[in-house]
């Protein structure tokens, strides 16, 4: 039974302030800027109050990155293997992700309920692509690696409060119960196999793609499988990967992209768990933990577009149970935007 004193109601101003910062930002970036090839700068957020719900499970994740227009040489000098003969692009990113139980208004522990957390981090990406002739496959990998911190020095107690203190919603009592202090580290690995194919003699194209791959360290231990269409212009140019959770899922924002290219795309992603910090809790100190799931999966569909030197993307994820007393699925939405420059 859902618990009745959720708070299942977001301001309404908090909306309203949301949809008019969102209205200004595409009436001020409407006009088609020239295209610029270059570096790009890149914001994104994701958060379960775009749906009209409230904090619980996934609350928060907030990326900013930077990718430089000068592909990286020393992949293909020390990891021939892997890289020799492709073009590899770098991205580097700081980020912070929020996690909460499902009721934030209660001030005890809540004991079936997942803890509080929060995880600031730094790190880096690199992708590269290839066509393999025979096979008509265009093929795409991305290592990511990512350090920081979990738990108060985190600050993501404090950027909640602040938020809802900005938008004048309710309190957030549980804090003091979230997870101690622990250096954090994770590497991720991931390879997508996508199939494009035109329609008729337009210059739209639809893709079948599927997904591998997996991540170590003490944030999270996993393997991952997906499966995923998109339907668009120019999707040579556009193929990217879906990060891995707990990393922000948004589409991968990539240097191909024009003004006036856009796709739709549908995935779903399972994730097979062997260690998940958020749900496990502390590595080595004593910490509020909760009965995980050992397979989550996800599905997410939206909409990624170059509008002049920007890239949009517009999407919504529901997961499925993450841990064995969970009250309903998560869900959230997310919006990205890059800049050239």
């Amino acid at each position: 039974m859902i618990p009745l004193s959720y708070p299942f109601r977001v301001n309404k101003n908090f909306r309203i302030r949301v949809t008019l910062l969102a209205a200004c930002t595409m009436l001020l970036l409407a006009g088609q800027s020239p295209l610029v090839n270059g570096s790009s700068l890149s914001l994104e957020l994701e958060n379960d109050s775009f749906d009209g719900a409230s904090d619980a499970y996934y609350s928060q994740g907030l990326q900013l990155s930077y990718a430089p227009e000068k592909p990286l040489l020393w992949p293909a000098q020390y990891l021939p293997w892997i890289f020799a003969g492709k073009e590899v692009q770098p991205r580097y990113f700081l980020g912070q992700a929020i996690f909460t139980p499902y009721e934030i208004a209660k001030t005890e522990l809540i004991e079936d309920d997942r803890p509080y957390a929060g995880w600031l981090y730094l790190g880096m990406a690199i992708a590269a692509e290839r066509f393999v002739p025979e096979s008509q496959l265009k093929i795409v990998e991305r290592f990511d690696v990512s350090a920081g911190i979990i738990g108060p020095s985190s600050g993501a107690d404090t950027v909640q409060r602040w938020t809802h203190e900005l938008v004048d919603t309710y309190e957030v009592n549980g804090w003091h119960n979230q997870l101690q202090d622990e250096p954090a580290f994770v590497a991720s690995y991931l390879r997508k196999w996508a199939y494009i194919r035109e329609f008729g003699s337009s210059d739209l194209n639809w893709e079948f793609s599927a997904t591998a791959g997996g991540s170590v360290g003490n944030v999270t231990t996993q393997l991952i499988a997906g499966a995923g269409v998109r339907v668009g212009r120019n999707l040579y140019s556009t193929v990217g990967i879906h990060r891995a959770p707990p990393a922000i899922s948004a589409p991968a924002f990539t240097p191909g992209m024009q003004g006036g290219d856009w796709y739709f795309f549908v995935e779903n992603q399972q994730r097979f768990i062997d260690r998940d910090i958020f749900l496990d809790g502390n590595t080595h100190k004593e910490s509020h933990s909760v009965d995980k799931e050992p397979r989550v999966g996800e599905w997410r569909f939206g909409l990624a577009f170059g509008l002049g030197r920007y890239q949009w993307a517009i999407y919504h994820a529901r997961r499925s149970q993450e841990f064995e007393a969970q009250y309903v699925n998560a869900s959230f939405s997310g919006l990205g935007l890059a800049m050239r420059f």
